[in-house]
């Protein structure tokens, strides 16, 4: 490989590599677009849900942390499959991670169009076609990507400290009017049931907190990734766990006795400013959800472009996506396919299927929990390995790892039984189907 073939090593500080996890997970969007899923499933329950999410998590972080404690790579997860579980899994699991960031990206496409057509209405009363707001938001998305993460990462975290600075005033303004009171029905998980737990945790709080793993693709560019980037994974996790909790238990206190539920609202932050007396804060929600879908969406295309470089790399992909842009040392054929893409994904959806944007985003990041599942239950099984051949490997490293796959594998269940509503009940089969695609894909490389 041409020395030029190379990441511009040492170009990001911990805190650009924990914002771009920051700005995958994208906190903003939960509380302004996903709780109203959220609370559909769990109801009264959804604190639990993103608290069970957010340990879940932090297990499979832990086990992802085997790894970036003692190696760094531009492969994130993938790597540390193929390096461990040979070649075909390491294959699925590169598979799933270009699978779930695709349809990541093409959900917030999807949010954008919204959000936009929102912001149209609420400043001159017009409409934006959410069509063409995604066309022009991917390309934006792909000038960022193509021309340099470091320039990337600055934007993420300044567009979505501003969105979450916004949301956390609206939530401050609800518990202080309802003078810190504890909520008894949220307390007592009134009206929740065990199945529409496991619907929320499987397809809402993965799909919420997803994200926090991207930091582990940036290893040829962080400085110090050994400390940058595990600290990086285990705070991402963190802090947005705590975000969504205290975000969605305000939003569902707030909305106690007003004519509709959380659930049957598609701006639930807008509705509780106009409630709470703030409706000129609807502006600034709605500008900084769309800032934050922004981020995740260029988060999505660096770090799936990454990947793809890893896959070309070791060539379970084309070698095409092993090139290096010498003027800006980023993998540009990555980031052009992946946001277009993604940008037909958004496009099929609204134009082809007739979706509305927020059922694009809905539908999206569904499909997208199926990808992030099962590559963090293949990163679980795959750390002990690691551990085992450097000769270090501890009881409670493989209890770590069997700990992450059941917390893994009770919201998978839900996926299948009981059937969630249609199309969310044919999601799984798609992703099943897909892999035995990406399996057969793969063994025929490897068999060259």
């Amino acid at each position: 490989m041409d020395d030029r073939e190379h990441l511009q090593s040492g170009s990001l500080s911990f805190i650009e590599v924990l914002a771009t996890s920051i700005a995958l997970i994208g906190p903003s969007m939960t509380p302004v677009l996903i709780a109203p899923n959220m609370f559909a499933a769990a109801g009264n329950a959804t604190w639990l849900a993103y608290l069970f999410g957010g340990i879940m998590l932090v297990f499979v972080a832990l086990n992802l942390n085997q790894f970036t404690r003692r190696s760094a790579s531009a492969g994130s997860m993938y790597q540390y499959a193929h390096d461990n579980l040979g070649s075909i899994w390491g294959g699925i699991a590169g598979w799933s991670l270009l699978w779930a960031y695709t349809f990541v990206a093409a959900a917030t496409l999807g949010a954008m169009g919204l959000f936009v057509d929102q912001l149209a209405f609420l400043t001159f009363g017009g409409h934006v076609p959410p069509a063409l707001t995604m066309i022009a938001v991917a390309l934006v998305c792909w000038q960022a990507a193509y021309r340099g993460v470091q320039v990337s990462a600055i934007l993420m975290l300044v567009l979505e400290a501003v969105s979450v600075s916004i949301i956390c005033l609206i939530v401050g303004l609800v518990l202080f009017k309802h003078g810190f009171t504890i909520d008894r029905a949220q307390l007592t998980l009134h009206g929740a049931t065990p199945s529409g737990i496991g619907i929320g945790i499987a397809s809402v709080a993965v799909f919420s907190l997803v994200g926090f793993e991207s930091a582990s693709a940036f290893g040829e560019e962080a400085s110090r990734p050994l400390v940058t980037i595990p600290r990086a994974i285990i705070w991402s996790v963190v802090l947005a766990s705590a975000f969504f909790i205290v975000a969605t238990y305000a939003e569902i206190l707030a909305l106690h006795g007003s004519p509709k539920s959380l659930d049957q609202l598609t701006a639930p932050l807008a509705t509780i400013a106009e409630l709470y007396n703030v409706p000129f804060l609807r502006i600034p929600i709605t500008a900084g959800a769309f800032f934050s879908a922004f981020s995740v969406t260029l988060a999505c295309v660096t770090t799936a472009s990454r990947v793809a470089l890893a896959m070309g790399r070791s060539n379970a992909i084309p070698a095409a996506f092993a090139r290096i842009e010498p003027t800006h040392e980023t993998p540009h054929v990555g980031a052009t396919v992946f946001t277009a893409v993604s940008l037909a994904v958004a496009l099929a959806g609204a134009l082809v299927f007739k979706l509305q944007p927020n059922d694009v985003f809905n539908d999206a990041g569904d499909l997208s929990s199926c990808g992030f599942i099962a590559i963090y239950a293949l990163v679980a099984v795959a750390a002990p390995i690691f551990v085992r051949k450097l000769g270090t490997l501890r009881a409670a490293d493989v209890a770590i790892a069997v700990v992450a796959v059941l917390f893994l594998l009770a919201p998978t269940v839900t996926l299948f039984y009981p059937a969630p509503a249609f199309p969310t009940n044919w999601f799984p089969y798609a992703f099943v189907a897909y892999i035995l695609c990406a399996w057969l894909y793969t063994r025929s490389r490897v068999t060259r």
